[in-house]
């Protein structure tokens, strides 16, 4: 087999939460269009299906599109279950899920108890979470992808929270590549920089022309786009990366 193969996903079943748009739509289509099944869940169902309509027509390949709250704990093992009953296997899982759900700033010395939670609940346990779950219905030799932010690297004012959230999900994607490695599941971890996503101009109460100016300015190689994570998710998920686990990638042109 040549090393063109070894980057095609063939026959693999991959899910990605948080996949209707932005980031994960792209991971999504990626993987797809290097032969996965794709299962992708978010909570807005329309949202869902259209993205699920699109992936397929682009890629050619089945993608599922579920209902998936990913802060409700009992739904994603429910939804790894009935992928295992319908599709035969787990192969990839993509914890992508996360964010800001108000999109608004919240300062640290400002933050309540209940935002705190909220943002450690949806940043950092869920992906725990989707690692430990997907781990026990993977077989050996799966792949599990974290997606946290740069964000984790530096003083974040307004985003504390999600800042300290995103730097524990690098702790924890390493040490399960530990705990994992004995099963050949790598587990490893991209760190998107600024990609303008509806949520980022939700957040930052920007338009369209605004955001694209900031990101400009920040990244070293200009604007960056959710296929851009896709490709090295795509790398991450194929055989070609069968030797490496616990690493962190920042995608975010040179910033």
């Amino acid at each position: 087999m040549g090393m063109y193969e070894d980057f095609r996903l063939d026959g693999k079943v991959a899910i990605i939460t948080g996949g209707s748009k932005g980031i994960g739509k792209g991971i999504a289509l990626a993987l797809a269009e290097c032969g996965a099944t794709t299962v992708i869940g978010a909570r807005r169902m329309p949202e869902v299906e259209a993205a699920a309509k699109e992936i397929e027509e682009l890629s050619g390949q089945r993608c599922l599109g579920v209902s998936l709250d990913v802060l409700n704990f009992d739904e994603l093992p429910a939804l790894l279950d009935r992928v295992k009953d319908e599709f035969g296997s787990v192969d990839i899982m993509v914890n992508n899920a996360g964010g800001n759900l108000d999109r608004h700033m919240h300062p640290l010395p400002d933050i309540t108890e209940e935002k705190w939670d909220e943002q450690i609940d949806l940043n950092i346990k869920t992906k725990w979470w989707g690692c430990q779950q997907a781990a026990k219905r993977m077989l050996d030799g799966g792949r599990i992808i974290n997606i946290s932010s740069v964000a984790a690297h530096s003083a974040s004012p307004g985003f504390g929270a999600y800042s300290a959230a995103n730097n524990g999900v690098i702790a924890m994607t390493r040490t399960f590549a530990r705990e994992l490695a004995p099963r050949k599941i790598t587990v490893n971890c991209l760190c998107p920089g600024i990609v303008v996503t509806e949520m980022l101009l939700e957040t930052m109460n920007l338009d369209q022309d605004q955001a694209d100016e900031m990101a400009m300015g920040q990244n070293p190689l200009g604007l960056g786009y959710p296929s851009d994570l896709g490709a090295a998710a795509a790398f991450f998920a194929s055989p070609a990366a069968h030797w490496i686990t616990g690493q962190t990638i920042d995608i975010d042109g040179g910033r």
